[in-house]
């Protein structure tokens, strides 16, 4: 009797091993979009953030990061990749205005004065 109980502990334990799905992986190439950061340059305080236009779509706001030691990392808003048009503004008056190139994965870091 015991040798069967045995047995079928023996059984049942070969089964679960054996209906295991294997190695799972998964692979993938990197999301195909970029990062722009916007970054005070000189002593001008930007409390209520930019206005941000990029090619034709319509304006957001966004913040502007003060670079210090200590952060690593800053605000960052997500574009597409490729070439792009865009203008800051801020109260009306134009801070930057350039076509910029944005690569996969790169973080595109935007000095305002």
């Amino acid at each position: 009797m015991k040798s069967l109980y045995f047995i079928s502990v023996a059984f049942m334990a070969c089964l679960f091993t054996a209906c295991s799905v294997g190695n799972v992986s998964r692979s993938g190439g990197l999301d195909n979009h970029g990062y722009i950061q916007f970054i005070q340059g000189g002593n001008t305080t930007y409390k209520k953030g930019v206005t941000v236009y990029i090619d034709d779509k319509p304006a957001f706001n966004a913040s502007v990061d003060k670079i210090k030691k200590l952060r690593v990392k800053g605000n960052t808003y997500v574009v597409n990749t490729g070439t792009h048009h865009i203008k800051v503004v801020y109260l009306g008056q134009t801070l930057y205005e350039r076509n910029i190139i944005i690569a996969t994965q790169e973080t595109k870091q935007i000095t305002l004065p």
